[in-house]
């Protein structure tokens, strides 16, 4: 057919269609209103009918693949669990036996390794591994494409089966747009045998807006003491992200890092943000000593709520008996909370006899020392 047939044969089409629309609506023109909205009516209803049966086939169908998949599955699980464990089993042969997997099973082989794997330590996960080494460089292969679950999935498989080995997929993962992939990634980069692996993780931190605060920082505390010096320097640094420095402090104190103390001490004095300062009076309560008292003075009298109870709860730790009158100042304090913490700051500097006259006092916030008495007897 030359291209001048073909054209006659689109416009014979177009002439066709364009009579069958003619005919169409010329019908409905002749009927009535009424006649009009029923058969309207009619094909709306053939319409949806058909819709719902193509609907259910199609789920039907899918369904069917579903258990068919699930079947195949099942089947193969079984036959590599009875090979994995006669490999597992035998101590007498160093070298066993290459597991022949089809391409199309191989992906999902080593997802089942991943689940094998942990339930398994020392040289029995190493077989593992081994068995899934020739199939990883697939899997990082797919880092780069793919939905983020899938790609985060493919970290964490690559950190339990590939790490160290394949340590450098993982780090260009901690560029990645997608937070669950850069948060996949972060966590496994954050492992006490790599501390400079510090530098990656501190500028990306401030990218995780919707992950806890306690997960972030107990996920840099477990790189351990050695990234002390670097989370310093992020917590002193104006310029970084307040969740960021808020995390480096909080890590800091998980850690125990003794100069952590003397670097709060600065942030409160430039007194940056409420929530970060209330992170390192933290750090004082926790191993801040005598010499941090005269910041703690200043700070209990602070316009913010969260500031003066923290400043309360350290002071509590560090101070002496003779700051027994700043903390019945704080059992006066508008808020509850501010009260409550005074109330056991006068317990820790061993002012129990004051808790007890304010308890049996008409003090309006006698109530609270009573509380605390309740809880320093254990009843």
């Amino acid at each position: 057919m030359n291209s001048e047939q073909f054209l006659k044969y689109l416009k014979q089409v177009h002439a066709y269609l364009n009579g069958l629309s003619e005919e169409f609506f010329s019908h409905f023109e002749k009927l009535p209103r009424l006649e009009i909205a029923l058969q309207i009516l009619i094909l709306t209803v053939v319409f949806l009918f058909v819709t719902t049966i193509i609907i259910a086939v199609g789920v039907v169908l899918l369904r069917m693949k579903n258990n068919i998949l699930s079947n195949r599955y099942s089947r193969l699980e079984k036959s590599w669990e009875g090979q994995i464990m006669e490999i597992l089993n035998d101590d007498d042969n160093e070298e066993y036996p290459e597991m022949e997997i089809k391409r199309r099973d191989r992906d999902f082989f080593v997802q089942y390794l991943y689940r094998f794997a942990s339930r398994l330590r020392g040289q029995d996960l190493q077989i593992i591994k081994d068995l899934a080494a020739p199939y990883l460089p697939m899997i990082a292969g797919k880092l780069e494409s793919g939905y983020p679950e899938l790609r985060a999935r493919n970290i964490n498989i690559l950190a339990t089966l590939g790490f160290p080995e394949y340590i450098d997929p993982i780090i260009h993962a901690l560029q990645e747009d997608a937070p669950i992939v850069k948060m996949a990634a972060a966590r496994i980069l954050a492992h006490a045998d790599y501390p400079e692996h510090i530098d990656l993780i501190l500028p990306e931190l401030s990218h995780f807006d919707e992950w806890s605060m306690n997960f972030l920082s107990s996920m840099l505390a477990e790189m351990g003491p050695s990234i002390a010096p670097r989370l310093r320097i992020e917590l002193l640094n104006r310029e970084a992200s307040v969740r960021v420095r808020i995390a480096s402090a909080e890590a800091l104190r998980q850690i125990g890092d003794l100069a952590a103390p003397d670097a709060a001490a600065r942030v409160l004095e430039t007194g940056d943000d409420p929530e970060l300062s209330a992170t390192c009076l933290k750090i004082l309560r926790d191993m801040g000593t005598p010499r941090h008292r005269p910041l703690l003075l200043d700070l209990v009298g602070s316009p913010e709520e969260i500031i003066r109870i923290h400043a309360l709860s350290a002071l509590g730790s560090i101070g002496l008996e003779s700051d027994a009158a700043i903390m019945l100042k704080g059992l006066d304090d508008p808020s509850s909370w501010v009260a409550l913490q005074a109330a056991r700051a006068l317990h820790q500097i061993k002012n129990t006899k004051l808790l007890e006259e304010i308890a049996t006092s008409d003090h309006f916030r006698a109530s609270i020392a009573q509380q605390i008495l309740a809880e320093v007897n254990g009843l």
